[in-house]
């Protein structure tokens, strides 16, 4: 695991997500419709970076080969379902 790779990842992802929920449900600061579209814009485009860097920060080196369940297999994990729940939202 690389942390200096990892935890920009986490921000970038979590700076992204509420910069959606920011836009969404809180319309009513943001009069103007075309400041609203580009933080959607903006927002996403830090999501994506971060969703990008995390599996990058997790698998530096090679993918784990554990004896056990080890924490970079945990973390790669909850990293696909994760994700895979943000596309289910998102779609859906």
């Amino acid at each position: 695991m690389d942390w200096e790779v990892l935890l920009p990842g986490i921000s970038f992802t979590l700076a992204g997500l509420l910069g959606l929920w920011i836009s969404f449900e809180t319309n009513f600061l943001f009069p103007a419709e075309t400041f609203i579209q580009g933080l959607h814009a903006t927002a996403m485009f830090v999501l994506v970076l971060g969703l990008l860097l995390i599996p990058g920060g997790l698998l530096k080196g090679g993918t784990p080969a554990p004896k056990g369940l080890s924490a970079a297999v945990v973390a790669t994990l909850l990293t696909c379902i994760g994700t895979a729940t943000l596309l289910f939202i998102i779609v859906y």
